[in-house]
């Protein structure tokens, strides 16, 4: 899915990260698994070469004749091993979830990068208080193409398992959003989490759908949609040397 770029905050925030770190620098290379239509991509200095893995037809076109991707493949499994350790940076953005074993995925994607190149990764972050509150019940496992879910002790597992550098990890929405529509996605949030326990929790569920202008809760019929709330994560890798396993 395509997304206005300064919205996406992993995308705004992995862009920043990858300019302040190879602006200058020629012939950067630079691979985004998944890249749908190459919208990320797009965003980057045109000086840099821009690669894609991708399955889907129709997105392959746009990001071939829009955004003049060079697409590699159609899933980072069946990448040609010809590829390891040629690339500058490779980013995968809400990817990892889509995939049964993500350490592998984790795996796959650090062999593809050169030694002391950045490996980004975006994806749900368990540890958040969303996700805590909500269990199954939250919206980023309302698709049943969502496998997996991470965290930051995955994360640091699979540095020390693969030849990798954790930096950082920073804690974001999916998508910025104004101060009220956060305030929203949170009152939204806690009413279904109090909704999904029932029993004592019916109490306060019932007081907080009785305040002024909450009395339309009661109507919700489905998970909601808290895509403004920190409940993501970007992790930034440094790839200390290629993984052959």
């Amino acid at each position: 899915m395509d997304y206005d770029y300064d919205a996406n905050a992993a995308w705004s925030l992995a862009r920043r990260r990858l300019r302040a770190r190879f602006d200058g620098q020629p012939d950067v290379a630079v691979l985004d698994i998944g890249c749908h239509t190459g919208s990320f991509l797009g965003g980057l200095p045109s000086a840099w070469r821009r690669h894609g893995i991708e399955s889907a037809q129709e997105p392959c076109r746009i990001a071939r004749e829009r955004q003049h991707v060079n697409l590699i493949g159609t899933r980072i499994e069946a990448i040609d091993a010809a590829w390891a350790g040629k690339f500058d940076a490779v980013t995968m953005f809400d990817v990892i979830e889509h995939l049964p074993d993500p350490g592998a995925g984790i795996a796959q994607a650090a062999r593809l990068v050169k030694p002391g190149g950045a490996l980004l990764i975006s994806s749900g972050d368990l540890d958040t208080w969303t996700w805590r509150w909500l269990g199954s019940g939250h919206w980023y496992l309302s698709s049943p193409k969502h496998l997996s879910v991470i965290s930051e002790p995955f994360l640091r597992f699979m540095a020390d398992q693969h030849g990798l550098e954790l930096r950082g990890i920073t804690s974001l929405p999916h998508l910025h959003g104004r101060a009220m529509a956060r305030f929203s996605e949170s009152v939204r949030a806690i009413y279904w989490g109090l909704r999904q326990r029932g029993g004592a929790w019916r109490v306060p569920r019932r007081l907080l759908q009785s305040l002024p202008g909450l009395r339309k809760l009661r109507h919700m019929q489905s998970v909601p949609w808290t895509m403004m709330l920190k409940d993501h994560l970007l992790a930034d890798f440094v790839v200390i040397g290629i993984n052959r396993k």
